[in-house]
């Protein structure tokens, strides 16, 4: 189970030609719990809920919003495993909240959505490895669907310490609807942790260097992680 919780904030945001413009804020904060549970060797459960408070200023525009963002609940199978390298795929439903939902919409708007994901990760000697995942998602109504890819690269510079460097992308995979713009993002993300026993304290921090339609958030986080 990993413990997160999270400031977010945003000044200015990405135009429709990736420039950076200023029309107004963003400010969340987070509190979200992640677990993974082992059912087999091969098959893993995941899910994913979260608590917010977002507030958007967009010209003369304010929306805000208390409550859960998406929820997430999902499958993971390993589909091949060899000496340092490892595959899945996990397939998972999205259930809407009164939080952000869809990128780049209001809150609490949105319909139900599902998501087929391929993980492959590969170990580089004992102290580090790189991981991607690929991913695709459904959205039902006049929502976008959604291309995904998340990389990692992790390193142990010691046997309790671990540094993460990782990046997060998101492009919309379908032309712009009335009220649904095509839009992408991209973020960058820097982490340390620590184990202390079978918890492991983890504090970090994300940017966005790049997007289209999307906002330009800097965040901080702090994350507990506990195994059982």
């Amino acid at each position: 189970m990993i413990l997160t919780t999270l400031i977010d904030r945003a000044e200015t945001s990405f135009d429709a030609s990736g420039q950076t413009v200023d029309d107004g804020y963003f400010h969340k904060d987070e509190t979200a719990a992640y677990l993974e549970y082992g059912v087999t060797r091969r098959d893993t459960l995941v899910a994913r809920l979260a608590w917010q408070d977002v507030r958007r200023l967009r010209g003369p525009s304010f929306d805000s919003a208390q409550g859960l963002s998406a929820s997430e609940i999902g499958w993971r199978r390993e589909v091949w495993r060899g000496t340092r390298s490892v595959a899945s795929v996990q397939l998972t439903a999205l259930i809407p909240g009164q939080g952000e939902n869809v990128s780049n919409q209001a809150f609490g708007t949105g319909e139900m959505a599902a998501e087929v994901r391929a993980l492959a990760g590969r170990s580089l000697g004992d102290q580090a490895f790189l991981e991607a995942q690929s991913a695709w998602r459904w959205r039902d109504g006049a929502y976008l669907d959604e291309a995904r890819l998340d990389l990692t690269a992790g390193w142990r510079p010691s046997e309790r310490w671990q540094i993460l460097a990782q990046s997060f992308s998101v492009w919309s995979a379908e032309p712009s609807r009335p009220g649904a713009p095509e839009f992408e993002q991209h973020k960058l993300q820097l982490s340390v942790s620590r184990e202390f026993g079978r918890q492991t304290v983890q504090l970090g921090a994300s940017m966005t260097p790049a997007g289209r339609n999307a906002i330009d958030q800097d965040a901080v986080f702090l994350s507990v992680w506990r195994r059982f």
